[in-house]
């Protein structure tokens, strides 16, 4: 069975996480207090790294350390998974019963004996839940240029979702920036689809991770320069370059590799505080 070589995202120190079979970075080690922090944890301010960006590029500053300090260690064909403090591949679809007295046996460390797949991620999210009530609050734009919206929740798309909730207009906008291989498909995968891949988890093979991640960054970086007049504040806008990465994220593997969804679970403030 294939060993699943397990990231864990964090932004400060939890202890349950020091018993699980985990290789935990720190997410904006550069702008945090580490003190505490554990040497045998990653800090992602080491080695290349853009630490000092994690105030608007959330999670991606460790995405970007693995990529550029981890990722050549490994074989093309190697397992990598991502995974956040709250949130944890697990065996099967039993979230109700893992509590901390049993997370690290629930936890995935090999894959599983199907693997007629290239990537895991968790299952989507579904737009058309979307409430009236926020389409009404955050929706007026949209509700101009398109009055259907209120009355045909197919209408719900990620491209509403985005326009909604962190800037109108903004991953249009954004999507320009792509190269010519992805920018009319991610336009479109943004417009017609009302359901994503969300937290930028996956677990996936070297292979896939390398040409994720130089299309990501070079997309990003360019974002950064081109919005450089918005006032990131809010949250909605205050991790805009993590948002985007999301959207795009889930689009890659949906377009590049082929899927499987499978479980996590979610541990909430009742339990790891």
């Amino acid at each position: 069975m294939s060993t699943i070589n397990n990231y864990c995202i964090t932004h400060k120190y939890f202890e349950f996480l020091n018993n699980l079979n985990l290789k935990v970075i720190v997410g904006g080690s550069e702008i945090r207090d580490i003190t505490k922090i554990p040497d045998n944890w990653i800090k992602d301010n080491t080695g290349n790294n853009i630490s000092s960006k994690n105030k608007h590029f959330g999670t991606l500053t460790s995405h970007y350390w693995v990529w550029k300090n981890h990722l050549s260690n490994f074989n093309d064909n190697d397992w990598i998974g991502f995974s956040h403090y709250r949130r944890h591949w697990i065996k099967k679809d039993n979230q109700n019963e893992i509590d901390l007295k049993n997370l690290e046996d629930n936890l995935l460390c090999t894959m599983p004996k199907d693997i007629n797949f290239e990537v895991l991620l968790p299952k989507k999210i579904e737009l058309t839940n979307l409430k009236f009530s926020k389409l009404i609050k955050k929706g007026f734009r949209s509700y101009l240029l398109n009055p259907s919206i209120f009355f045909n929740k197919k209408k719900y798309s990620i491209k509403l979702h985005f326009d909604l909730f962190h800037g109108h207009g903004i991953i249009e906008n954004a999507a320009n920036f792509l190269n010519n291989e992805d920018k009319i498909d991610f336009k479109n995968y943004i417009r017609q689809n009302n359901s994503f891949h969300q937290f930028e988890m996956f677990i996936s093979t070297k292979k896939h991770m390398n040409l994720l991640y130089e299309k990501t960054f070079d997309w990003i970086f360019q974002c950064e320069k081109k919005f450089s007049n918005i006032k990131l504040e809010g949250y909605g806008k205050e991790r805009l370059y993590n948002f985007l990465a999301e959207r795009y994220f889930s689009f890659y593997f949906e377009k590049y590799a082929k899927v499987k969804t499978w479980p996590y679970v979610f541990l909430n403030n009742e339990l790891i505080n």
